[in-house]
């Protein structure tokens, strides 16, 4: 058995009711038991592509007196299951998703990436292990958010506040404390497994037939870029030692389904927390950002508000830092550089998840058209960034 097969367990999941009840039974220290009408519903649809997350209502039976036990909890378990359906949706492996070779080689990091991560953690003991979970404290009345959907600016803040205290804080770790987190070859390991030859050919295909009769010249523009900085993915691994950047740790996969926002009565977003962590990494500031910048804000709020989203992020690092570690012009900086990068990950990739999410094709034909609007503008600015990079980069920018 493996961690893309399905099993007879919850979702579908290597992982057993026994197993969970057992596990809630030591960390609260109560004999009560789950009872006949316990109920597991699949609330992961596009919430994360290595793991199946149920909303587990257990029916607590024989709870002792004074004893206070969740009636509902988030039970995210580790599994490849949703890493085919995504493979398949981004047309990998000319469609027909991932292999058997491939996800064998992604269930080592599956493994590992679940053993950095909550009621209680079932970590994986072994590489022939397939039972790994987290028991959440479940948040009620979130409002979902797509990948092809923009978060307002000023609903944006608290999250930059929030990533930006999280890596001011982080800088008073030991070395032991942060052993697990993931390296700065961060981009090497994504294109080697994700943007390969093969699949980089086939994503700049889709560019060109989409933008081929209104926007041709930028799309070739824009393939060029990305072709450069494929190049420079080696480089960025030092660019540490090469620009004297410094480097934080960053939450490394911030995009709307990592964000759990819930609504007020005004209708305005409230951030409630940011999850899956997992692929923390030491890397420049300007890996999140110009992922929350370019992925989550409107095309109108990003040039008008960017600036302010980044004076943000440095003003609150500073602060909770107690001394300025880069200067607010570096962070500019830092942004510029992997703007290109982070474009390469939503170019074309926006239209792929309004397709399969599970709206009405009139809704689907409005985000399509808000998407491309989206993707233009995006096209639009890694132009202008790479073009910046080049002038204020040279050395580093040469291939």
């Amino acid at each position: 058995m493996s961690l893309y097969e399905e099993s007879d367990g919850i979702l579908e999941t290597h992982v057993t009711w026994q197993d969970v009840e057992s596990d809630l039974q030591k960390k609260f220290g109560t004999n009560a038991t789950f009872g006949e009408n316990k109920t597991a519903v699949n609330i992961s649809d596009m919430k994360g592509f290595m793991s199946r997350i149920a909303l587990v209502e257990p029916d607590w039976q024989n709870v002792e007196e004074g004893k206070e036990l969740p009636q509902k909890f988030a039970l995210k378990i580790s599994s490849q299951l949703a890493l085919i359906t995504l493979s398949k949706m981004m047309n990998f492996e000319g469609g027909e998703g991932f292999g058997a070779e491939k996800l064998a080689k992604f269930s080592t990091l599956t493994r590992e990436c679940h053993n950095r991560e909550v009621y209680s953690l079932k970590p994986f003991d072994n590489n022939d292990d397939l039972k790994g979970y987290m028991i959440l404290e479940f948040i009620p009345n979130i409002h979902s958010l797509e990948m092809y959907q923009s978060i307002p600016a000023d609903d944006l803040l608290p999250l930059v506040r929030g990533i930006a205290t999280f890596s001011a804080l982080a800088e008073s770790l030991s070395p032991e404390e942060t052993k697990l987190v993931i390296d700065r070859d961060y981009l090497e390991l994504m294109f080697k497994e994700f943007f390969n030859e093969t699949e980089l050919t086939k994503k700049f295909e889709n560019i060109r037939k989409l933008f081929e009769e209104d926007h041709p010249e930028n799309a070739k523009k824009l393939i060029e870029a990305f072709q450069h900085y494929k190049e420079l993915v080696p480089r960025y691994t030092k660019i540490s030692e090469i620009l004297g950047i410094k480097l934080v740790l960053n939450h490394g996969d911030l995009w709307q389904s990592n964000m759990i926002y819930s609504k007020n009565k005004d209708g305005e977003l409230q951030l409630k927390a940011i999850i899956d962590w997992q692929g923390v990494s030491r890397m420049p500031p300007g890996l999140d950002l110009s992922r929350l910048l370019l992925g989550c804000l409107s095309v109108k709020d990003r040039r008008e508000r960017g600036q302010e989203l980044l004076k943000c992020y440095h003003e609150t690092f500073t602060q909770v830092h107690g001394k300025e570690l880069f200067s607010f012009h570096e962070l500019q900086d830092c942004y510029n550089l992997y703007a290109p990068m982070m474009g390469m990950l939503l170019v074309p990739e926006l239209y792929m998840f309004i397709d399969s999410s599970k709206i009405s094709e009139e809704e689907k034909l409005g985000a399509r058209k808000e998407a491309r609007a989206k993707i233009v503008a995006i096209m639009e600015d890694v132009i202008e960034i790479h073009e910046q990079n080049l002038k204020n980069y040279e050395d580093f920018m040469r291939i």
